[in-house]
């Protein structure tokens, strides 16, 4: 029984210190759509889906939810250069398992005047070729965008 019973705490002890960190795997929910608006305080680069691409993950300071981490989409996908110190509004999925700040993935994010759409109604990334509304599979940037 003692083999098993520290198998269980090294278990438990990893599953812990992973808890902060968003799951590995996590989908967007359109059930669970929030907007927040507020100011850029970080950009990142993360393989948050492996090495296929480094995805734009901003961290946001806004008044009404405090700090948030907003996944936006592959580094390539965003023609918008986006600084630190910008405003931002963003359309996000709120990942409900994540301890600590506010995680979300973004649908679209607003910035500079300009709407950009990353993710259909139900999800699927614009950057895909499930995505994408004409079926062509062009991965050259948002195929809609719009003027708020």
């Amino acid at each position: 029984m003692k083999p098993i019973g520290m198998m269980l705490a090294a278990v438990m002890f990893l599953a812990s210190s992973l808890r902060s960190q968003p799951a590995a795997f996590h989908f967007f929910d359109p059930d669970k759509l929030v907007d927040v608006q507020g100011t850029v305080q970080r950009i990142d680069l993360e393989e948050t889906y492996g090495k296929r691409s480094r995805f734009l993950v901003l961290t946001i300071l806004s008044l009404e939810q405090g700090v948030c981490r907003v996944e936006i989409c592959p580094q390539w996908f965003l023609e918008q250069d986006v600084a630190a110190g910008m405003k931002v509004r963003i359309r996000g999925s709120l990942l409900a398992e994540v301890e600590g700040p506010p995680y979300l993935i973004a649908q679209e994010i607003s910035l500079l005047g300009e709407r950009i759409i990353l993710r259909d109604r139900r999800g699927f990334p614009m950057w895909s070729r499930h995505g994408a509304q004409d079926g062509s599979g062009n991965r050259k940037g948002p195929l809609r965008r719009g003027r708020r």
